[in-house]
């Protein structure tokens, strides 16, 4: 896990880049992911600062500035979001190594293992949360943004939606594996819910690239 403490809000995108690409179980989707939406957040940000400064959209100047700020918060966290994910991934695969030899090994392990999975599905709901925001965020400057960048805050859109996905199915997984149904049944149901509702814009915003672009 050393290693990781080097990836930080300061990492470079190769240094990111790199670290994936390396043969080790970590950092991987659910940091991808997170980084992907981060990147969607930087083009809101951008569509939304391009808006402010058009005076032919003056009378959404106010929103834009708030999606813009907004954006920016979001474009931070999720870097760092990114780290925790590898973090706790780091932890889970630590986890799978203790011994188990005796009764008390294998429960001390079963437990850590189960602890690190729950972290997971945590750092996951908390992506998908945030990615639904961007996704919300940028069909909101494909629909009042300066028109020039609507591709943009389409492909922050299209990204942000990918990563509702994979945040997803990353929860059922981390939730399946714990291998208790009954206590994480509400918080699979409330995930759904969620990429139900980005899936929906992302199809608003599809129209609209119909109307617009033909």
């Amino acid at each position: 896990m050393d290693e990781l403490e080097t990836l930080a809000g300061d990492s470079s995108v190769q240094q990111w880049s790199d670290a994936v690409a390396a043969a080790n179980a970590t950092p991987a989707g659910g940091a991808v992911a997170a980084l992907a939406t981060a990147l969607a957040a930087a083009l809101v940000a951008m569509v939304a600062g391009l808006t402010t400064r058009r005076e032919k959209y003056a009378a959404v100047h106010s929103y834009a500035q708030e999606t813009l700020d907004r954006a920016e918060i979001l474009r931070a966290d999720l870097v760092e979001l990114a780290r925790q994910d590898a973090i706790v991934v780091a932890e889970y695969m630590d986890a799978l190594t203790l011994p188990q030899s005796t009764e008390f090994e294998r429960t001390a392990r079963d437990a850590a293992r189960r602890a690190a999975l729950l972290e997971a599905a945590r750092v996951q709901l908390e992506l998908l949360d945030q990615a639904a925001e961007v996704a919300s965020l940028a069909e909101a400057m494909v629909g009042s943004g300066v028109a020039t960048a609507i591709g943009d805050a389409a492909t922050a859109s299209f990204l942000a939606a990918a990563a509702c996905r994979s945040a997803y199915w990353s929860i059922r997984g981390n939730l399946k594996a714990i291998g208790r149904p009954n206590e994480t049944r509400v918080l699979v149901e409330s995930a759904v819910v969620t990429l139900e509702r980005v899936e929906a814009a992302e199809i608003r915003v599809r129209q609209v690239l119909d109307e617009r672009i033909g």
